[in-house]
């Protein structure tokens, strides 16, 4: 685990030769590849991608070791399967984008209170199983957590723990994330979409207790949310809130 401040964020990997393509023999391999055929733009958002026959042939892999990476990214959603249709690279609906959760910043303001923000922890490390799940990396890859608490007139209001694939976007310097909360950069800056959040209750533990308030165990809401670029995804976040908080969303 090492501090941002001494990592260099990658940029976006590039696609490989045609004979790497008849090399892959793992599905996460073929995952990587597939990924980066959508991420240069061979394969926008909308289009279909070849069957896993043809997929089979071009890698040099068994049909299954398609099927399986193909499985994982329709289970991010990333693509989408349907049979006797086949596999297309997910579109960012008008609807998704009307239900997206506002930056944490406008939906204190909205409550005519007074924002605050703090970032607690900011890191180049693994990604969690949930992150990597999300985010479709491999254990190895190297993230960056930032961590931090959202103030309304000097309250706790939110706690954050947010993921971000340098892999799939360029990122500022991480000093920026001392003023500027992440989730907040990628809106005002990036087209990105919100492809799926997740609501649930979950106890408080040591550091998100702490930054709330609250004893450790107090239920709290937890909101994970997916933010994706050209149909990726660039984000992984877990939003703690405290309890009593109430979550409105207007179509």
């Amino acid at each position: 685990m090492s501090s941002l401040h001494a990592a260099s964020p990658g940029l976006i990997r590039t696609s490989g030769s045609e004979t790497d393509r008849r090399r892959l023999n793992t599905w996460q391999a073929v995952r990587a590849d597939v990924l980066d055929r959508i991420r240069s733009g061979e394969w926008p958002p909308g289009s279909l991608i070849p069957t896993e026959q043809i997929l089979s042939k071009e890698m040099g892999c068994a049909r299954a070791t398609v099927n399986r990476a193909l499985r994982e990214l329709a289970d991010s959603g990333i693509v989408q399967r349907r049979r006797k249709v086949g596999t297309r690279v997910t579109a960012t609906s008008s609807r998704r984008a009307m239900m997206s959760l506002p930056v944490i910043r406008d939906e204190i303001e909205a409550m005519g209170a007074r924002y605050g923000y703090q970032m607690t922890d900011c890191l180049a490390r693994p990604p969690s199983p949930e992150a990597m799940q999300a985010l479709q990396v491999d254990a190895g890859d190297s993230m960056i957590l930032v961590k931090s608490r959202h103030m309304a007139d000097d309250r706790p209001h939110c706690c954050e723990a947010i993921w971000l694939n340098p892999r799939a976007v360029n990122l500022p310097d991480a000093r920026l994330f001392g003023t500027v909360p992440p989730q907040e950069w990628l809106a005002r800056t990036l087209p990105v979409a919100q492809s799926r959040f997740s609501i649930l209750a979950e106890g408080a533990t040591g550091a998100c207790a702490i930054n709330l308030l609250v004893a450790v165990g107090t239920p709290v809401m937890a909101i994970e949310r997916v933010n994706t670029l050209n149909g990726l995804p660039v984000s992984f976040a877990r939003q703690f809130y405290p309890p009593h908080h109430r979550l409105v969303l207007k179509d």
